[in-house]
């Protein structure tokens, strides 16, 4: 049980900052309150003096390959696509996260506590996506939702990896045709109309094919990347619904990504479109999560919006946010403690909890 007093804490419904009394217990948040109202038994919890500090709900990257392709190991900790997969096998991320990556621990250091799992690009067909907390010491531990979504990919990487492994072509016909026919097979063995797809597309023309097949098959589509949004048509952009956007932080190092730009997330909020940022690690760097929201700043999108995309809007593209993503009772407690702003780029993270355990301390508290 952990009292985190006099702190500036994030309203969730206003989405400003304001000094409270912030009550955790029993891996939850307990109850946010005014600085000077007591709680009955409260000299049994462990008070800690917050004042100056910013509280905010942990933060969520969107798509990440954390645990499953793992940092400075090379094929022998790579579980982020089969190669061999047959087009009528779905895999799971699960069965791939290593707990022990130490990018863990550099994640929650930078306050990120919850990330969902996707398999990478090389797959017209993926994996079945998983949200998992930084923290545990099995899979099962760390585990929020499991069989999130079924992700697929459009695009260079799925048609490179395709010609290495059969030394066949595979054109972008070919990738709508599987796309469509998985789906297709998929609710012949039951799976719901509603069921949520992420589909990973760069080009704008891949962007209008994943659209003109989420219409045909009433499909349930969250777009991830999303490079060349600005490209596609007005109408186009009424078809979408949410977007997974980013990473911007990367080297443009394919021809896909020549039009990659932070300017994309100012025209995402401009627009009715939900949506949110990822690092796609470790393609970039998981602790990357905050400065992606930085870079968005710079392009017009208020501190507020940007603050959201790694929360709140965040845990409802991922249909998480009954369970974290603001600081609100009754959800898990995920809290960051910072110095500062969260945003500001010299800000640091002092404390990060994760379901109300301290997971992280930083050297400069005392």
């Amino acid at each position: 049980m952990i009292i985190l007093n006099h702190a500036y804490v994030l309203n969730p419904t206003s989405n400003e900052f304001e000094k409270k009394k912030l009550v955790m217990k029993d891996q939850y948040i307990h109850a946010i309150l005014d600085c000077n109202t007591t709680i009955e038994q409260e000299n049994l919890y462990q008070n800690i003096d917050a004042s100056s500090l910013y509280i905010t709900p942990g933060l969520i990257d969107a798509c990440s390959q954390i645990g499953l392709k793992e940092t400075g190991i090379r094929w022998e900790g790579n579980d982020s696509y089969e190669p061999t997969q047959e087009i009528n096998t779905i895999l799971s991320v699960v069965d791939g996260i290593y707990p022990f990556d130490p990018s863990f621990k550099l994640a929650i250091s930078t306050g990120v506590t919850s990330a969902h799992i996707m398999s990478t690009a090389e797959n017209v067909v993926g994996a079945y996506s998983a949200i998992i907390h930084m923290d545990g010491a099995t899979v099962d531990e760390m585990l929020i939702t499991n069989n999130v979504g079924l992700s697929f990919s459009m695009g260079d990487v799925p048609k490179k990896a395709f010609f290495d492994f059969t030394k066949k072509p595979l054109t972008r016909m070919g990738i709508a045709n599987i796309i469509r026919q998985t789906i297709q097979k998929l609710r012949v063995d039951g799976l719901p109309l509603d069921f949520p797809f992420f589909i990973r597309c760069h080009r704008a023309d891949d962007i209008e094919t994943a659209l003109r097949i989420q219409k045909e098959l009433q499909a349930n589509f969250t777009l991830v990347h999303a490079t060349e949004f600005a490209l596609i048509d007005t109408d186009a952009k009424k078809e979408i619904s949410q977007v997974i956007a980013g990473p911007v932080f990367q080297a443009i190092e394919r021809f896909e990504l020549k039009n990659l730009h932070p300017s994309l997330f100012n025209q995402l909020q401009t627009t009715d479109i939900l949506s949110c940022n990822a690092t796609d690690h470790p393609i970039s760097s998981v602790s990357h999560l905050k400065l992606e929201s930085s870079l968005a700043i710079r392009e017009g999108v208020s501190r507020n919006n940007a603050l959201r995309s790694l929360t709140t809007d965040a845990a409802k593209i991922l249909q998480i946010d009954h369970l974290t993503g603001s600081i609100t009772t009754g959800l898990y407690a995920d809290v960051v403690v910072w110095d500062q702003h969260p945003l500001n780029l010299t800000a640091k993270v002092l404390s990060t909890f994760i379901k109300g355990k301290e997971v992280y301390k930083g050297s400069d508290c005392k």
